[in-house]
């Protein structure tokens, strides 16, 4: 027995000791980022299960759900309205919030055919000459119900500077009369402003012509025999960027309920022959006029007299149900708050074809689901609260981001930042395959120092672009922060020629710049909430 004692010291006292090595909080929160589990959730929100996730339609409620019941297994505790007992979903939650905020759009479409024509009065007869739409006219398009009967002024080019003296209106009263013009300025408007001040002068006439009262613009390019274009026949055939012009086009509008109607004002584009039409009579000889205005020649344009102009377009409006998807990771300080956001919605099913949205904006919906699962894999309570948040109707024009800044559950002045994911998936050229861009509000000062620290410290190989700004630009849902007074920041790789198209597929994302992108947002989050 002596000698097994022995022995059984001899192997404590000579055998080294065995170290069990304790993961960091950031370490395991790292960990939980895998490409297995981005590959397994993006597949399936960019499935054709999911229809294109069409804000308010069936495939965006699915993968709503789906999303919400990610955040509850990941451990992240609903931060929505509190529940409705009609929502399996909501009815599996213990009590309290739900993961959903619910809102209301109202979606409206245009009218196909609007109605354009012309009344002519000579003496006692009356001729009234109808156009046809898309060949000698085209509308912008009008999301209220529109029916007015107003006289026309020709206007030249409604060409106003003040810089050079020039006013193609002079003192005519346009109150109530739609504003004939020709397209673009006189040519020797080039010779003495910059293109700025041409744009300026260009743009800023409909604004003016509102503030004046007029009943709308009717412009028309001399060169031009018809307007519009014809709709292409066969599209399936088209590169990718071919069907990005050519189809699929919006034509509803999406709007937050307000207490006034949005305002409407009239644009029409005539062709040719429909502005010949309309100064027939008149005494103004088109070829005149142009060679005079464009050498800065005066030309008195006489008024136009007995011309009518009659136009009538329809829409019809909807209300349609959409829901935010909101979680909170709670932390020590229940007063401060981080938001970390991305919109999962996308274009849905046109023109027979389903838009999968892959790129956008799967991948930064996935993101924001990891980084959930890997804050939560820390271990460790954050010290700032992190709210978890996935925006519908962003395709819409951010609405429900914005809803959320309007109608936000929490106190807009505890959110000290929002992190928004739009297209992470993408790298910028097969020539740059780890550059991205950091858009960031500038009042984040270190956050470059931060990041670059960052990048070193977990050999993440990424080749970031800094853009610090006080007002950070980009048609994503980070504006309703930024117009909130909200520091923002955000990483995107950039734009391919399957945006917005119907080959946004799964096949085409990057996904070590994907993982790459949510790792030094996770490492960077971490080290802000803390």
């Amino acid at each position: 027995m002596k000698s097994l004692k022995y022995f059984l010291i001899a192997i404590i006292i000579f055998t080294p000791p065995i170290l069990y090595a304790q993961d960091s909080p950031v370490e395991k929160g790292l960990k939980a980022i895998t490409s297995d589990a981005l590959r397994a959730m993006l597949g399936f929100l960019a499935s054709d299960w999911m229809e294109g996730r069409a804000a308010g339609e069936k495939g965006e409620y699915l993968a709503g759900d789906y999303i919400a019941s990610m955040l509850q297994l990941y451990g992240v505790k609903p931060g929505g309205d509190y529940l409705r007992g009609n929502d399996y979903l909501n009815s599996l939650l213990p009590g309290g919030k739900s993961y959903f905020q619910n809102f209301t759009l109202i979606k409206a479409m245009p009218d196909n055919k609007p109605e354009f024509s012309l009344r002519s009065l000579t003496g006692d007869l009356t001729r009234e000459t109808g156009f046809a739409c898309n060949v000698d006219f085209s509308v912008r398009p009008l999301y209220n119900s529109v029916e007015i009967s107003a006289p026309v002024v020709f206007a030249g080019y409604a060409f106003k500077n003040e810089k050079i003296k020039f006013n193609d209106l002079g003192k005519t009263d346009i109150k109530g009369k739609f504003i004939l013009k020709i397209s673009g300025y006189p040519a020797f408007a080039e010779k003495k402003l910059s293109p700025s001040e041409i744009n300026a002068s260009v743009s800023s006439f409909e604004n003016y012509a509102r503030e004046m009262g007029a009943a709308g613009i009717i412009e028309f390019n001399p060169t031009a025999s018809v307007t519009g274009r014809a709709e292409p026949k066969e599209f399936l055939n088209l590169s990718p960027a071919e069907n990005n012009q050519n189809i699929g086009r919006i034509r509803a509008r999406y709007t937050l309920p307000g207490k006034t109607f949005q305002e409407e004002f009239i644009r029409i584009t005539i062709s040719s022959r429909a502005a010949n039409e309309i100064l027939e009579g008149s005494g103004i000889i088109l070829e005149d006029y142009l060679k005079k205005a464009d050498s800065n020649q005066p030309y008195d344009l006489p008024p136009l007299t007995g011309k009518l102009v009659y136009f009538k377009s329809s829409a019809t409006a909807e209300q349609l149900n959409v829901r935010n998807i909101v979680g909170i990771i709670e932390g020590n300080d229940p007063e401060k708050f981080i938001v970390i956001g991305a919109h999962y919605d996308h274009m849905g099913m046109k023109d027979g074809l389903i838009w999968n949205g892959a790129d956008d904006n799967a991948s930064g919906t996935v993101g924001v689901m990891t980084l959930a699962r890997a804050i939560n894999a820390t271990g460790v309570k954050p010290d700032k609260s992190i709210i978890i948040a996935l925006w519908s109707s962003e395709e819409q024009g951010l609405l429900g981001s914005r809803y959320f800044v309007r109608n936000s559950p929490f106190n807009l002045k505890n959110i000290i930042l929002n992190v928004n994911f739009d297209m992470i998936s993408r790298h910028i050229s097969d020539e740059n395959k780890n550059g991205v861009t950091m858009t960031y509000t500038t009042s984040l000062t270190g956050l470059k120092e931060v990041t670059m620290s960052n990048l070193d410290k977990y050999g993440i190989d990424l080749e970031v672009n800094y853009q610090p700004s006080d007002d950070p630009p980009g048609g994503s849902d980070h504006r309703s922060f930024v117009e909130a007074g909200i520091p923002v920041m955000r990483f995107k790789p950039g734009h391919r020629e399957e945006y917005h198209t119907p080959y946004d597929e799964a096949q085409t994302v990057n996904w070590d710049i994907m993982e790459k992108i949510i790792k030094i947002s996770f490492v960077n989050i971490w080290e802000l909430a803390n």
